[in-house]
């Protein structure tokens, strides 16, 4: 199930970063320990599968953002086409 957090980053910040919240019923935060990748997209992932190969998180990441309205399925397979 896809949770949208959004939040003002102006209210929880310091000069260097901004904070964000994880849910602590998150299934993926059990171990208390996350993985966040930041670049163009910050990425947080479970400890527990950050070893693991990286296409069950691209795809996870990929339909979540579809079922959050950020990116459309259709461009998805049309970068995929690109890719290949």
């Amino acid at each position: 199930m896809v949770k949208i957090l959004y939040q003002d980053p102006h209210s929880n910040a310091d000069s260097d970063n901004f904070y964000i919240s994880i849910p602590k019923d998150w299934s993926g935060g059990t171990d208390n320990e996350v993985t966040v990748i930041v670049d163009d997209v910050c990425v947080i992932v479970p400890q527990t599968i950050a070893a693991a190969t990286g296409e069950l998180i691209v795809l996870r990441l990929l339909e979540a953002m579809i079922e959050g309205d950020v990116i459309d399925a259709g461009d998805v397979q049309k970068a995929i086409e690109h890719i290949l």
